[in-house]
């Protein structure tokens, strides 16, 4: 493949650019879905259906399907419902109202100032000594140290513009100032909204397409994402019903990345969804998270792009070292105008819809083998995923005295890195 000539540093400002022209769009689809799940919810209309199993935890993790009018179409969807046990403090009961009141405190700095500087995490790894060598690494599979490699989990947010109230124009947020992420009670006051970059580590989904005990497809979602968070999608609020001390939390719209990957579905590749994450604390201390994602059923998974123009003169200049392209230059030209030169498959939905068509449905009645079943799989890899990142993260709420005196907090914890 030819290169582009242009670096990826240009690339990466040209995608972040190109974010601008189209957020407008996607924030008014998130918003719409959003309206709709809470409409839906509200009257019972939602059908779900159990998705992910726990032990000997209070939680429970409900997906959905159904469908959204959304401007000129009727959009299908899908989604997840997570609520999970996060922490209750651990004091007198002489002193219970006293304890309550401090962790509702707690758990507003920590999820509307800090959540999202420390929603990302390295993994533990084997410790090197320096004394190795540099001729280690020429070794590969046979030397037995460990690596130098940072591997990662959770999710990592970094915010990217920032657009103030009054102002007409937008800040760009210097990169090494993206991963201190405002305090979220400054979206609505001082910002209208914030857009942030979000990688999802580990975020790998299984496809079987022949049924559970046939070889599979890893399939790793390591795209990235941009979101636009507004006030819409921000809770701060005190006493919201009877028993509830505080919910706070937030949210956002996903914006699809303007240069389309190899993947048809997952981070930056939806066509509208939003996702909400919320700490509820009850009178007693306890505080449950409840998460709500939504996104578009995807038509495929996978953008395989096929190209037998390029493939074959690729495979004729490597067979006469080069000279192939030159001499039938006039008509490579001439094919590269043809309709049929580009076209693109997806070896995943396509297989699905065509098994059951020969099978008159008894390939998803009998063996499960069906875009719905595929779609649970995928709603099951976003709970986990949520899950994870939620519970890791209560190692760090923990791990600080007192979230509120803000001069006692790590450095790491303000800046927003883990390393």
């Amino acid at each position: 493949m030819a290169s582009s000539g242009v670096s990826p540093v240009r690339q990466g400002q040209d995608k972040r650019e190109r974010v601008l022209e189209t957020f407008d769009r996607f924030l008014s689809d998130g918003l719409a879905l959003k309206n709709w799940f809470a409409a839906r919810e509200a009257s019972g209309d939602l059908k779900t259906f159990d998705l992910v199993e726990t032990f000997n935890r209070p939680d429970r993790s409900q997906g959905f399907f159904g469908e959204v009018p959304l401007n000129d179409r009727v959009l299908p969807v899908m989604g997840v419902i997570d609520e999970v046990f996060y922490d209750q403090p651990k004091a007198p009961v002489s002193s219970k109202e006293e304890s309550a009141l401090w962790m509702r405190d707690q758990v507003r700095e920590f999820v509307l100032h800090y959540f999202l500087r420390i929603s990302d995490f390295r993994r533990p790894r084997g410790a090197v000594e320096s004394n190795g060598g540099s001729w280690a690494e020429y070794l590969g599979p046979f030397n037995l140290r460990p690596g130098s490699e940072v591997e990662r989990d959770g999710m990592g947010f970094s915010q990217v513009f920032l657009k103030r109230v009054g102002a007409a124009e937008i800040e760009t947020v210097p990169t090494e100032q993206g991963s201190q992420v405002v305090d979220l009670r400054e979206i609505g006051s001082t910002y209208e909204w914030a857009i942030l970059r979000l990688q999802i580590y580990q975020f790998n989904v299984s496809v079987r397409p022949m049924g559970s005990a046939s070889p599979h497809l890893q399939v790793p979602l390591k795209e990235e994402s941009f979101l636009i968070i507004t006030p819409d999608f921000i809770r701060n609020e005190e006493a919201p019903e009877p028993g509830v001390l505080g919910e706070y939390g937030f949210g956002y719209a996903f914006i699809r990345n303007p240069r389309r990957g190899p993947f048809a579905y997952g981070p930056g590749e939806f066509e509208a969804a939003f996702q909400t994450i919320n700490f509820r604390v009850m009178e007693s201390g306890e505080t449950r998270v409840r998460m709500i994602f939504t996104s578009d059923q995807p038509q495929k998974v996978l953008n395989l792009n096929l190209d037998p123009v390029e493939w074959s003169f690729a495979m004729a200049d490597f067979m006469s070292l080069g000279q192939a392209s030159r001499i039938l230059a006039p008509f490579k030209s001439v094919l590269e105008q043809m309709p049929f030169r580009d076209f693109n498959i997806d070896p995943t939905v396509s297989t699905l819809n065509l098994m059951n068509t020969l099978t008159a449905g008894q390939a998803a009645h009998q063996f499960s083998l069906s875009k719905e079943e595929l779609y649970r799989g995928f709603l099951r890899r976003h709970s986990m995923q949520h899950y994870q990142t939620v519970l890791a993260s209560l190692h760090t709420f923990r791990q600080i005295p007192d979230w509120l005196d803000e001069d006692s907090l790590p450095d790491w914890v303000v800046r927003g890195e883990s390393s």
